[in-house]
């Protein structure tokens, strides 16, 4: 085969001007960007319409990470039993409760967020640290959020467990923030290498991207956090001593986490006092609209990293009412976008899921995956977002409507049976109302491409062009800057053009 060697320089700078937006940030040289993983939200106290406690994530990974809604039931275990993390072992406790959570297929041992029996529920985001990492002597950050669910009763006992796990082993190749509920009391924990610190919020909304965010006050650590701060010339002294400043890397405070942490006060500061799981979904589906931040295609904004991005490969509301049983504690999940999908409930009594939801594997698709299904949706909605996207959210609208009006009725009688005693009915009730209405969003998924375009998705389409276009135009000169840039850098060097210039 003839080999053909273009001028780098011109074909370097044409493949940039000529990319669609969505593909540009792929061909351009690796701008860092290093700290954009999930986006967490908590309202507690006050901050709730109904004094609920509210936690909301998006989980962010890679675009094609397969997720589960895997669930796994009460088990007993031997004596002097251990059990296999992600990395490492550790000893097993006698009994661990029922979960239900995302799980990264069977890449991962752990999950990245999800609710026990008991009405705990857990999320974390990573953030980075400059304390010394274990790397595969320590343990993975989902790995902790399963064994939270698994051993503990209450919010403040996953907040105990967090930190004798993080003291004896360690993270094992990021530093993380855990958040941690249940109906009476939400908690933050921001964990380094070894050392941690913890908030309870009692009132109010706490948001976290991806850093730490504890200062100089907190209700639970390490007991030599400040000690080793001091000792590691973090800072010069104890009255100076800043827990995110001190255990975070250089260029700390990172933009990407403060802009979406600003922009999730932004929308939820007016609704302080009211606030409901509805408004957090709304604001986990938020890609900046309305401000300048805001891009044409939001998944693959070059400048803002969004709350919703082509990476939300999950997302969920827990709402964890007080006075209700546990077994009526709930999460509302969806699978991929949050922005392109749907909300389902689901209960903490739940004793299984439907199979297409623990069907598939990253970067394979598969029709009888629910993630596949409605990954699906989401690419289709990316080829012209502000066309397509109002009208598949218009096409859930009727969806929605029903599940809540059925959640209502259902919760009434399970509430009645429960008072009653009758808690094998009411888990059965519960159950099924779930795995119903996981299935009924399964096949509108699998159907949502055909009815989008009977339904005018291609007009659509077409009034989404000229938008499209102007786009491209606007984002011409940016390209050309960048190009230019990176090809100065690439070849500065006349000795060596093949090198990156240091």
């Amino acid at each position: 085969m003839k080999t053909h060697h273009p001028n780098p320089l011109s074909m370097g700078l044409l493949t940039l001007l000529l990319l669609p937006p969505a593909l540009l940030a792929l061909h351009v040289p690796h701008l860092p960007r290093p700290y954009e993983g999930c986006t967490t939200i908590l309202a507690a106290g006050n901050a709730t319409l109904d004094g609920s406690i509210l936690l909301g994530k998006n989980r962010d990974l890679r675009e094609f990470d397969a997720q589960w809604l895997y669930h796994s039931p009460r088990q007993s275990h031997p004596p002097n039993s251990t059990v296999r993390l992600q990395y490492i072992e550790i000893p097993q406790v006698d009994v661990t409760w029922a979960w239900i959570g995302f799980k990264t297929n069977i890449e991962r041992w752990g999950i990245g967020m999800g609710i026990n029996e008991w009405g705990v529920a857990v999320a974390d985001n990573d953030a980075p640290t400059r304390e010394p990492l274990e790397g595969l002597r320590g343990l993975h950050d989902n790995d902790i959020c399963r064994l939270i669910l698994e051993r503990c009763r209450t919010a403040r006992e996953g907040v105990e467990l967090v930190g004798h796990l993080i003291e004896v082993y360690g993270h094992a190749d990021v530093g993380e923030i855990y958040f941690i509920a249940d109906p009476e009391e939400g908690w933050i924990v921001e964990a380094a290498g070894h050392h941690w610190a913890a908030v309870r919020v009692r009132d109010g909304v706490a948001v976290r991207g991806n850093q730490f965010e504890i200062g100089d006050r907190w209700d639970l650590g390490s007991e030599d956090l400040v000690d080793y701060a001091v000792k590691m010339g973090w800072c010069s002294s104890p009255e100076e001593f800043d827990f995110a400043e001190c255990y975070s890397p250089g260029g700390y405070p990172y933009r990407s986490s403060r802009e979406r942490v600003e922009r999730i006060l932004q929308l939820l500061r007016p609704k302080v006092g009211s606030i409901t799981p509805v408004d957090l979904m709304e604001v986990l589906r938020d890609h900046y609209e309305g401000t300048s931040l805001y891009y044409v295609d939001p998944h693959h904004n070059p400048r803002h990293r969004t709350i919703c991005t082509y990476r939300t490969v999950a997302s969920m509301v827990a709402h964890l009412r007080p006075g209700l049983p546990r077994e009526m504690q709930v999460i509302h999940c969806c699978m991929a976008s949050p922005c392109t999908g749907v909300y389902v409930p689901v209960y903490a009594s739940v004793e299984g899921v439907p199979e297409p939801y623990l069907e598939g594997f990253s970067h394979q698709e598969d029709v009888e995956s629910a993630w596949w299904a409605f990954k699906r949706v989401q690419l289709m909605v990316e080829e012209n977002h502000s066309g397509l996207q109002p009208r598949v959210r218009a096409l859930w609208e009727g969806f929605v409507e029903e599940v809540e009006r059925e959640r209502e009725e259902i919760e009434a009688e399970a509430l009645r049976l429960l008072e009653g005693g009758d808690r094998e009915e009411a888990v059965k009730l519960l159950g099924e109302f779930v795995e119903d209405r996981l299935m009924e969003a399964y096949h509108r998924a699998l159907e949502l491409p055909e009815l989008v375009e009977r339904g005018g998705g291609e007009e659509e389409r077409r009034r989404g062009l000229p938008t499209y276009l102007a786009l491209i135009a606007s984002t011409a000169a940016l390209s050309t800057v960048v190009a230019y840039l990176w090809l100065r850098r690439r070849f500065a060097n006349p000795l060596n053009p093949g090198r990156w210039c240091r």
